[in-house]
């Protein structure tokens, strides 16, 4: 069997760390899972799909409010195969999103004027705006308390929920350097939702409720082959990743490492503060005292004013400017809303201060890097 999306393997967490210190404003957490015999192989830069379970307690939540039992029995409307609500709400339904055909089941069987009324009147053409916000401010649970005498069949109502779809982590080690195992860079997300605190569905699931060594987690490879190191060992790279986005740069360095590779190496990394969220400290100060690593951090409320990765590139702008000339990959992988974006416009500044470039010009060149594919970004 190859496995797929369609076709995952199961694999265990053999071991989970806190990254993050005391004091610190987030957690953030060190996994590997065991793949021995899994039939997992990866190269540097993929990514994991994983398949995670939602919360027990929002699932239990939802069958009390669909005044159900755990072990009543559905069919999957995508498998067509039976299954207990239970399993079905906690690693098959997305519980997070609405649509408006839930609002048209819970239309079509109420029976309390006021609430078809109010039903009716979000659906209708002219109120596009309300429904988008009324669909981005509610969950399923949020529906069903909101219409709890609204007698909605079982099954007509498990149909309406999406389905559960795998969430995707950067790979944070090198199968050369260790065969038996695939590890992870994992930031918990937590958010406020009616005024209760909730968690991302898969961080929750891999920090909080897998436990290690017994919980199986469907898994499969996601391949990114844009994403990956020169096949020219002797190539310089320069990786940028704060946060998270230092994961595959982890991979990266192991793989150098384990195959001799004679390339510089250079990392931008950061956090908001030194003291709790310098993720992997030891290792990158350990090949930094050994030479493998040129090492420049940017820790964002360690100072009054904030500097963040792209301040630090400018800093070295005459050096990082050296090293593209010299024929270095430039990576960067991390959110790409506001991170990715200004420090590509920060390379643009560099070409413009170091290679007397127009902005036109500089713009010109960074594109240049990326049709040669030595600009190569992983961004989400």
């Amino acid at each position: 069997m190859i496995i797929s999306k369609s076709h995952p393997v199961s694999v265990q967490i053999q071991e989970r760390l806190l990254l993050t210190q005391s004091g610190s404003t987030k957690h953030t957490f060190h996994l590997s899972l065991d793949i021995r015999n899994s039939g997992l192989t990866f190269k540097v830069g993929d990514s994991i799909g994983i398949y995670a379970q939602n919360d027990p307690i929002l699932v239990q939540h939802l069958i009390s409010a669909m005044h159900a039992d755990k072990d009543d029995r559905i069919i999957d409307p995508r498998s067509g195969t039976e299954i207990s609500l239970w399993d079905f709400l906690s690693a098959k339904a997305n519980l997070s999103r609405v649509t408006s055909s839930f609002l048209k089941l819970f239309h079509a069987y109420e029976t309390a004027h006021d609430k078809k009324n109010q039903l009716h009147r979000l659906l209708q053409t002219e109120n596009k705006p309300l429904l988008s916000q009324f669909l981005s401010t509610h969950d399923p649970l949020d529906l069903l308390k909101e219409y709890q005498s609204t007698q909605t069949p079982l099954q007509e109502l498990c149909a309406q929920f999406g389905p559960l779809l795998p969430r995707f982590y950067s790979i944070a080690s090198s199968p050369k350097a260790y065969p038996d195992q695939l590890d992870l860079t994992v930031a918990l997300s937590t958010f406020t939702h009616s005024g209760e605190q909730r968690y991302g569905v898969a961080s929750h699931f891999l920090c909080h409720l897998a436990e290690p060594m017994h919980t199986p987690i469907p898994s499969y490879i996601q391949s990114t082959p844009h994403f990956t190191l020169p096949e020219d060992g002797s190539t310089p790279i320069i990786m940028v990743g704060p946060g998270t986005g230092v994961a595959p740069y982890r991979a990266f360095l192991q793989d150098r490492l384990a195959t001799g590779a004679t390339g510089k190496n250079w990392l931008f990394f950061g956090e908001r503060n030194r003291q709790s969220d310098y993720f992997y400290e030891n290792y990158w100060e350990e090949l930094v005292q050994g030479n493998k690593l040129e090492l420049d951090l940017a820790f964002s409320r360690d100072q009054p004013e904030k500097i963040y990765v792209q301040h630090r590139m400018l800093s070295k702008a005459k050096q990082l400017w050296s090293w593209l000339q010299e024929g270095a990959y430039f990576y960067v992988c991390g959110d790409a809303h506001h991170m990715a974006k200004a420090v590509e416009a920060t390379l643009v500044q560099i070409g413009q201060s170091q290679g007397q470039m127009s902005e036109e010009a500089a713009k010109a060149y960074v594109k240049s890097l990326r049709t040669q594919k030595r600009y190569l970004a992983d961004v989400y």
